[in-house]
Formats: structure tokens, C-alpha cells, sequence
């Protein structure tokens, strides 16, 4: 016999707008170096990703991206030939019936993101990493990519040299 959704979970889909079915998430590796953040400031260049550490500690990737088979009653309608991650939520999993998700942290833009990372490596590190690492990719100098960031007003700790005056060592 064909499984159909009981009458109260049409009514808590139909309440919440189903959630569940307007993303999927994405663990991701946990960043621990400047060249791992940067992949993570990647994905929140993009329009609909957000990412979030869960109450674990663990890194995910939230892409913002409704259903193509959620109506506009909010009912699926591939219900009974729904995939086994949609038949694997419940009462106990649904967010809006658990209150949402505990994060430890969230990240919407890049700016975010950034934060946490000067937090995380400590200015310094930040800094010289960003100079370093992008100088070498563009294949500049460091002086050059230095004065490039600093323009930008991306460095707080980091000075460009300033050329001595001639007749001075």
C-alpha cells in the first residue's frame, strides 16, 4: 500500500513552509589553515551558500535551493517515491518542530567569515598569510601585494615600506 503523509505532517509542512525542503547541507573539511579559510570565503562569495559550524564542531556548507517537487502548499508531490533522506526526517528531526539547529557559528558573507579567521589565526598570521600566499599566486612581491591589500584597507597591523629618502640608508 502507497505511503501518503499523515494529515498533521501536511499541516506542519504547510506551517513551517517546509524548511527542510529549501536546502541541503554539505559537511565540509575543517578548516585549520589560511588556504583552507579562503576555500570556505569561496563558497560565501556565492549567492544562496551560507556556512556553520554545528554544536560538534563540525563544518557545513548550506546551500539555499527550494525543492523542484515542493508545491506551493508546501507538499511534495514525489511523496511516496521520495528519496531516503527525506523519508529519514521526523518529529524528533524537523527543525521547525526541534527549534531550529545549534550552531556554534554561522557565516553569511565573507566579512564574517574573516572575522572569525583573524580571530582564529590571530591578526598577524592572517595578515602575513593573505600578503604571502596572494603575492605568490599573482606572482608578485610581497612589498607590491602589500601595497595592493593595504589600498583595499585589508591589512590593520601590516605597513607598506616606504621608500627611503635619497642620501639616507
Amino acid at each position: 500500500m502507497p505511503q501518503t503523509p499523515a494529515i498533521s505532517d501536511l499541516d506542519r509542512c504547510k506551517e513551517c513552509k517546509g524548511k527542510c525542503c529549501s536546502y541541503f547541507c554539505l559537511q565540509i573539511d575543517t578548516p585549520k589553515e589560511y588556504d583552507e579559510f579562503e576555500d570556505v570565503r569561496w563558497y560565501l562569495c556565492h549567492e544562496n551558500v551560507n556556512v556553520h559550524i554545528d554544536e560538534d564542531g563540525d563544518w557545513y556548507m548550506q546551500v539555499l535551493n527550494r525543492c523542484q517537487f515542493l508545491d506551493e502548499n508546501y507538499a511534495c508531490t514525489i511523496y511516496n517515491d521520495r528519496p531516503l533522506l527525506c523519508r529519514k526526517y521526523t518529529d524528533e528531526t524537523c527543525e521547525d518542530t526541534v527549534h531550529g539547529y545549534g550552531y556554534q557559528k554561522e557565516f553569511h558573507t565573507p566579512e564574517e567569515l574573516d572575522a572569525y579567521v583573524v580571530e582564529t589565526l590571530g591578526r598577524e598570521e592572517y595578515e602575513q598569510e593573505m600578503v604571502r600566499q596572494r603575492a605568490k599566486h599573482e606572482e608578485v612581491s610581497t612589498e607590491e601585494m602589500t601595497q595592493r591589500l593595504h589600498s583595499l584597507g585589508k591589512l590593520k597591523l601590516i605597513r607598506p615600506k616606504t621608500p627611503n629618502p635619497k642620501g639616507t640608508s
